[in-house]
């Protein structure tokens, strides 16, 4: 069984150019559904039924570059997401890999500087709306 490594992931869309910098790092994470309580006071076990999808967040960590100084912060009030797809791998014939297409808005920022450190910027988007899924080829 061969594993998908994260060489050739791309992280791409409409909103991508919101993204500044190299990316070295994405965390796709929090995708889950409310839990709705629906037991009677005549049961004896507690029964559930599952409400609406939380699309989660998704971070993407960059290298800060000269070319990509300007660090985008998020917007107060801002109603429009962007699009985006997230591909882990490189797709090719025989060579199935996952694809994430969604829309997001930039939530929160985080820029971290060390000694004998790269400067990096963490984007924290928030995904609105569902997520589709897909298996690309090529």
């Amino acid at each position: 069984m061969a594993a998908i490594t994260s060489i050739g992931t791309v992280f791409a869309g409409a909103g991508a150019s919101n993204i500044k910098g190299h990316v070295t790092a994405v965390n796709l994470s929090g995708i889950n559904t409310a839990e709705i309580d629906v037991t009677g006071l005549a049961d004896t076990s507690k029964s559930y039924v599952m409400g609406v999808l939380d699309g989660g967040t998704i971070e993407v960590t960059c290298n800060v570059d000269n070319a990509n100084a300007a660090v985008t912060l998020p917007t107060s009030g801002d109603t429009s997401t962007d699009a985006y797809t997230l591909t882990f791998g490189t797709p090719a014939v025989g060579n199935a890999v996952p694809r994430f297409s969604f829309n997001a808005y930039i939530q929160n920022t985080s820029v971290e500087a060390g000694v004998d450190a790269q400067v990096t910027v963490t984007y924290t988007l928030r995904i609105s709306g569902a997520i589709t899924v897909s298996s690309v080829t090529s």
